[in-house]
């Protein structure tokens, strides 16, 4: 009878043994999951605010679309618009601005350019804002053709034009902020600097955040500005840095 009831026992205990492997297997399986999948979220997060710091000049409702991007591991784009002053792909503001958001944003911030060469009134005329609409910008900073509107488009009609792009492109991009700024700094004009100083008070009368590059540039009446420019009036290398840098600036708070 002993012999039985060691017998029993022994099954028993050899069942409790067997069950409480399989449990305690499942249990491992279980921990390590969940430590793997808490390791998966820690590498895929983001810091957002690390970013937003340096956005910190932005408008408020470009800082919130950003940091919306970042919370969806997307990236904010931003298009340069404007005429011939601002550049290509190779020579201009793009180069340089390009490389200080990739620095600092990394992928979160992307920026590419679209270069029109007429007059804003042709701009507006031709539909081409449909074309600024397919890009899907987040911010446009925006040049809009002065000089190209120079003795050619008067400076209220300019104005106007940039009323219509500006809401043509928010009925279909309403979470797009624009910025907008002068072309380059030209020698001894009259009427573009009058044209610049309307596209300013524009800017403050509606709203949108100006940037006065003119700021870094010499005075457009000292010939120290010809050292800026090319014989066509565009910006050289060296217009391009001091226009640049002060984009940068706005862009990446130091």
């Amino acid at each position: 009878m002993k012999a039985i009831i060691i017998a029993v026992l022994s099954v028993l205990l050899a069942a409790v043994l067997v069950v409480g492997n399989i449990h305690w297997g499942k249990s491992q399986a279980s921990s390590s999951h969940a430590i793997k999948n808490s390791s998966s979220n820690i590498d895929n997060s983001i810091d957002s605010n690390y970013y937003l710091n340096f956005a910190d000049a932005w408008p408020e409702g470009a800082q919130t679309q950003f940091e919306t991007k970042l919370k969806n591991n997307e990236t904010y784009h931003i298009v340069l618009l404007g005429s011939e002053a601002i550049g290509n792909t190779k020579t201009g503001l793009l180069p340089n601005l390009k490389e200080a958001l990739t620095d600092t944003y990394e992928k979160y911030v992307s920026i590419e350019n679209i270069v029109y060469k007429d007059t804003s009134s042709n701009y507006v005329l031709n539909d081409e804002t449909k074309k600024l609409i397919k890009q899907k910008p987040d911010m446009i900073i925006f040049e809009p053709f002065l000089l190209a509107d120079n003795n050619v488009v008067d400076i209220y009609t300019t104005l106007a034009n940039i009323s219509t792009i500006i809401k043509e492109t928010k009925e279909e991009l309403p979470n797009a902020t624009f910025i907008l700024q002068p072309a380059n700094q030209i020698y001894n004009a009259s009427l573009y600097p009058t044209q610049v100083a309307a596209l300013k008070g524009y800017a403050e009368k509606e709203g949108i955040t100006y940037l006065d590059h003119w700021e870094n540039w010499p005075d457009g009446k000292s010939k120290e500005v010809l050292d800026y420019i090319n014989s066509d009036g565009t910006p050289n290398e060296k217009g391009y840095e001091i226009w640049s840098n002060y984009i940068t600036d706005f862009l990446i708070k130091k």
